[in-house]
């Protein structure tokens, strides 16, 4: 999931490390850190993704999920 989310285009560089995207219908933070990558909804600040540097993703969503305002 990570791979499709940082694939999406930048909407906005809110900071080096932090920017917003849109994934369908969600508006996304998503943050770029050597320490950590990161995504989530600003919808219920959901976390989506969650990968520390040097390890495999934390959290998985299937390819599948909707991601609808809801």
């Amino acid at each position: 999931m990570i791979k499709k989310i940082f694939a999406l285009p930048v909407i906005e560089q809110i900071s080096p490390v932090l920017s917003r995207r849109k994934l369908d219908e969600l508006d996304l933070i998503v943050v770029d850190h050597p320490q950590v990558k990161a995504s989530f909804a600003l919808q219920g600040a959901h976390l989506l993704s969650w990968k520390p540097a040097g390890e495999e993703e934390v959290l998985w969503l299937s390819n599948n999920t909707p991601f609808k305002n809801g």
